[in-house]
C-alpha cells in the first residue's frame, strides 16, 4: 500500500473486508514477509483506479492478513474471514455501548488487530465519527483531545503514560479510555482514571481479536465477549496458562513450511488468575515466567512493580545466562524520567516493595528502549543487547 495517501488506504482495506478481497494488512514501511513470495504483499496494486486487486493466490486462504507484533519473535502473518472480523467488532461495539453520537479518538496503528478490530471497525459500526493519529505522540494527542473532543479514546501504555504525568484533572465530563497492553503498573491506572474518569481494559490477541473487556476502572476484572468461552489449561487451577474457545477466531497462521489452521480452543500462552464470577486477570506471558526459590515469578508483574517506582519510565526484565541459588539471574533493563534515578535507588526500592526472590541480580539504566512499531518494548533486542553484560 505504499505510494498511496491515509484515505485511499482505509478505502481500499474496507472495501477488501466488504467484498472479500485477499489484502495483507501492515505498517507502510514493511517489506512482504517472505512466506507471501510477492504476492499477498502486493495485492493491492497501484493504478489509475486504484481498486484493482490482483487475483488471489492459490496456495493462499480467502480474508484479511494481519501481522502480528512480533513481541516474542518474528511477527506472523494471520489471516481472519472478514464476516469473523466483522462479528467480533460487533461484540466489542455492543460491550462499551458505542453510538452513533460519539467521538471516537483512535491513537493505534490500524495494521494490528487493537487499532483494526478493536478500535475502528467497531466505531465505524456504531456510527460514531473518528479521528485516527496512527503516528500519534504527545504533542499531536494533545491536539487531537483538544480539536477532536472525544468521548472515546483507544490507547496503550507507553503513550498514555506520557499523556498523564502532564495531567492532573479530567479532560473532560465524558470521556472514556479504552487500554491494551502489558505492563499496566497500579498507578498508572489510577493516573488514567483521573484524566479520563472510565478506563475500560482490553485483552486481544492476533489470532483471536478482542477476547474480553474490563468493567470500568476494574482492570483485574476482564469479562469473556459474548460467546467467548476462558477456562484454565490446567483444570480447577486458579492462575495457570488461558485456554480461549472464540468463535470468531482467524482461519489460518502461515509458517515456513505452509498453513496451519486455528485450533478451536487456543492456548493463550499468557498466566491467567481466574475469579469466581467468571472473570480474570491477566498475569504476564508464560514464556517469560520463571521459577525462582520454589516459586512462580512472571516477569510482567516484575514489570509492572518497578513501574510503579519513582523515576522509571519503563522497565523490563529479562532472564540471564548465569544462575543463583534461587534459580535463573535476572537483570532489569531501565529507562528513566529522572536524570536522579540511580542503581542504588532501584535496589532500594526492591529492598523495600519485592519479596527476595523477585529482586533482580542487576541493574542497567538505559537512555532509551528499543520499541516496536506497536510501541511495546522490542524485548528481543533488549534481551540481545543485555543478556551478557
Amino acid at each position: 500500500m505504499r505510494g498511496i495517501g491515509d484515505i485511499d488506504m482505509l478505502s481500499l482495506l474496507l472495501a477488501a473486508i466488504v467484498d472479500r478481497r485477499t489484502a495483507l494488512l501492515c505498517a507502510a514501511d514493511t517489506a512482504a514477509p517472505a512466506a507471501c513470495d510477492g504476492v499477498i504483499g502486493g495485492a493491492i496494486e497501484i493504478r489509475d483506479d486504484r481498486a484493482r486487486i490482483a487475483e488471489q493466490h492459490p496456495l493462499y486462504p480467502d480474508g484479511l492478513a494481519v501481522l502480528s507484533s512480533g513481541t516474542l519473535g518474528t511477527p506472523k502473518i494471520i489471516w481472519h474471514d472478514p464476516h469473523d472480523l466483522l462479528a467480533t467488532a460487533a461484540l466489542a461495539m455492543r460491550r462499551l455501548a458505542l453510538r452513533a453520537h460519539d467521538r471516537v479518538l483512535v491513537t493505534v496503528p490500524l495494521h494490528h488487530m487493537y487499532g483494526l478490530g478493536a478500535a475502528l471497525i467497531p466505531a465505524l459500526l456504531a456510527g460514531a465519527q473518528v479521528h485516527l493519529l496512527p503516528k500519534a505522540n504527545l504533542l499531536s494527542f494533545n491536539e487531537a483531545l483538544r480539536v477532536a473532543a472525544p468521548t472515546w479514546v483507544y490507547s496503550t501504555p507507553h503513550l498514555l503514560r506520557t499523556l498523564v504525568q502532564r495531567k492532573n484533572a479530567p479532560i473532560s465530563q465524558n470521556c472514556s479510555l479504552v487500554l491494551a497492553g502489558d505492563g499496566i503498573p497500579a498507578p498508572l491506572h489510577a493516573q488514567a482514571q483521573v484524566v479520563f474518569q472510565r478506563v475500560f481494559d482490553l485483552y486481544g490477541s492476533s489470532e483471536l481479536g478482542v477476547i474480553a473487556i474490563s468493567a470500568a476502572n476494574q482492570p483485574q476484572t476482564l469479562h469473556p465477549l459474548d460467546g467467548v468461552r476462558v477456562f484454565p489449561a490446567e483444570a480447577g487451577a486458579e492462575q495457570t496458562r488461558l485456554v480461549v474457545r472464540h468463535p470468531h477466531a482467524a482461519t489460518h497462521i502461515a509458517h515456513a513450511d505452509g498453513l496451519i489452521a486455528v485450533p478451536p480452543a487456543w492456548d493463550t500462552r499468557d498466566i491467567a488468575l481466574f475469579h469466581d464470577d467468571g472473570s480474570f486477570a491477566i498475569q504476564g506471558r508464560a514464556d517469560l515466567s520463571l521459577n525462582r526459590a520454589g516459586k512462580l515469578l512472571v516477569l510482567a508483574d516484575l514489570e509492572r512493580a518497578m513501574m510503579g517506582w519513582p523515576g522509571v519510565e519503563l522497565a523490563v526484565a529479562i532472564a540471564l545466562d548465569e544462575d543463583t541459588t534461587a534459580g535463573k539471574a535476572i537483570a532489569a533493563v531501565v529507562q528513566a524520567s529522572s536524570s536522579a534515578l540511580t542503581v542504588d535507588t532501584l535496589k532500594q526500592h526492591a529492598a523495600n516493595t519485592l519479596p527476595a526472590f523477585a529482586r533482580p541480580d542487576r541493574y542497567v539504566l538505559a537512555a532509551e528502549l528499543p520499541r516496536l512499531g506497536s510501541g511495546k518494548p522490542d524485548r528481543n533486542t533488549i534481551t540481545k543487547d543485555y543478556r551478557h553484560g
